[in-house]
C-alpha cells in the first residue's frame, strides 16, 4: 500500500515544475479526453518493427525487437482501468511540439504510479 495519496503524487508530476501535461484518450468512446500530468521521457527510439516486413522467413518466425523508447510516468488513477494498450496520449514537449503516442504496455509500480511504454503514432 502506497504511503502517498493521489494528491501527494501530484507534487512530483507538476507540469509547472518537473512534469508535462498530456491529453489522455481512452479506447472507450463514452469517456472524454482529459489532461493528465506526468513525466515524459523520449530516448529517441520510435522505430516500429511491425512497419518493416523483413524477409518471408522473419515474418513467419514472428521476429520482434524490444528496446527502450518513449515513456510516460503518471498516476494510475488518472487512467481508465489503469491504462490499456491502444489508448492514446498527445504530449507537448518543452519546446512546444505536440506528438501523438499510443500506449503499447504499462508497468504499474505498486505505489500509485504507472510507467506507460509508448509508440509514436505517426
Amino acid at each position: 500500500m502506497p504511503v502517498e495519496s493521489d494528491d501527494d503524487l501530484l507534487i512530483f508530476l507538476n507540469p509547472d515544475e518537473f512534469g508535462v501535461e498530456a491529453v489522455y484518450v481512452s479506447r472507450d468512446p463514452t469517456v472524454e479526453p482529459k489532461p493528465i500530468p506526468g513525466h515524459f521521457d523520449d530516448e529517441g527510439s520510435n522505430w516500429n518493427p511491425s512497419r518493416w516486413n523483413g524477409t518471408e522467413y522473419q515474418m513467419q518466425m514472428g521476429a520482434s525487437i524490444t528496446s527502450s523508447g518513449p515513456t510516460f510516468l503518471c498516476r494510475t488513477s488518472d487512467l481508465l482501468k489503469g491504462g490499456r494498450k491502444g489508448e492514446k496520449l498527445t504530449i507537448k514537449d518543452r519546446s512546444g511540439v505536440e506528438q501523438e503516442y499510443r500506449i503499447e504496455d504499462k508497468r504499474p509500480d505498486g505505489t500509485g504510479l504507472s510507467l506507460l511504454l509508448l509508440m509514436a503514432n505517426d
